[in-house]
């Protein structure tokens, strides 16, 4: 399978407008995906939120090829699962074979600003996500109207008529095996964060492989994308202390695992960009989704403020690394 290179939109730092030319702008130099990060509150450092959706589906209009997927959504808290799966079924119908859902369990800002009481636990909000799921999945597969009495949502006579053509591959992130093992059986393909190779090669990976199997699907089939971040840094004005390292609200008992180092890398050239992704693709990944977070970082960057475009240096990358 070839490797596939995707392009995230900023949301928590750029503007729409920017996200949008930046997303066209990725398409002409050669990437794979798009995506967008789905916040109601921005990552530290952010100076924009836009709503990833508006964001996702105008930037589907004015591209011509290029799949666009959210990284990641959450349909348990914030959203509703039915509609989460409205409307990406409608994105889907009007962008057929170019729409893609991410899913997973969510952070507490994003989460907590619209939701009474505590924090569910990570098993909880992974029982909630299964249950999404499966209220997604019947919603877009079933051609009549259908009630669900699930521990975390109801349905009564909820139909989608506007279906896509295609089915929309759904993308469950997941840190953890009981999360991988939830990718293989309810969802399409696999997203992660994690970056420690045992624990991606002798863990994870696995716990994908015998979700599919225990669902009758074969794995080979399935992406598995290798999610982190960078700063591009021609300059050299960035030092790796100087980074801010939150992966979120990363919590559970794989997190001292999963991780062999941090999840924002600072490159200063194209042969920088070049090795990350060997070691990626080393690890069994093939499909990257890669973040330029330069502006969250707190730190002003004349190579940003000055107005060059950062993507330029894809071009002498992508030739490299497919």
């Amino acid at each position: 399978m070839k490797t596939k290179i995707g392009y995230f939109s900023i949301a928590d730092a750029w503007t729409p407008a920017k996200c949008l030319q930046l997303s066209i702008a990725a398409e002409k130099i050669g990437f794979d995906s798009l995506w967008v990060e789905d916040h109601l509150v921005a990552m530290p450092g952010g100076t924009e939120c836009n709503f990833a959706w508006t964001v996702m589906s105008s930037a589907l209009q004015a591209t011509k090829k290029i799949p666009f997927y959210t990284g990641v959504t959450a349909p348990i808290m914030r959203y509703h699962p039915v509609i989460v799966a409205q409307a990406f079924a409608t994105m889907g119908a009007m962008y057929p074979g170019r729409v893609g859902l991410g899913v997973g369990t969510g952070e507490p800002p994003n989460e907590m600003a619209v939701y009474g009481g505590e924090w569910p636990s990570n098993i909880t909000r992974l029982e909630m996500l299964e249950e999404a799921l499966t209220v997604i999945n019947r919603l877009w597969e079933s051609d009549v109207p259908i009630n669900f009495a699930g521990k975390y949502y109801t349905l009564n006579n909820a139909i989608l008529l506007t279906k896509p053509e295609k089915k929309i591959p759904v993308y469950v992130s997941a840190i953890g095996p009981r999360a991988a093992d939830l990718a293989g059986r309810l969802g399409d393909n696999l997203i992660t964060l994690a970056n420690h190779p045992n624990y991606v090669r002798d863990e994870l990976i696995p716990a994908l492989e015998a979700g599919a199997r225990s669902a009758g699907k074969d794995s080979k089939n399935m992406e598995r994308v290798g999610h982190f971040s960078y700063v591009y840094d021609p300059n050299q004005e960035f030092r790796p202390e100087d980074l801010q390292q939150d992966a979120g609200t990363i919590q559970g008992g794989a997190v001292s695992r999963a991780f062999a180092s941090g999840v924002v890398s600072i490159f200063n050239t194209a042969e920088d960009f070049i090795r990350k992704i060997e070691e990626y693709k080393r690890m069994g990944y093939n499909h990257l989704a890669l973040a330029d977070v330069t502006l969250l970082q707190g730190k002003p960057n004349r190579f940003v403020t000055q107005g060059f475009d950062s993507l330029d240096i894809w071009k002498d990358v992508l030739p490299h690394v497919r």
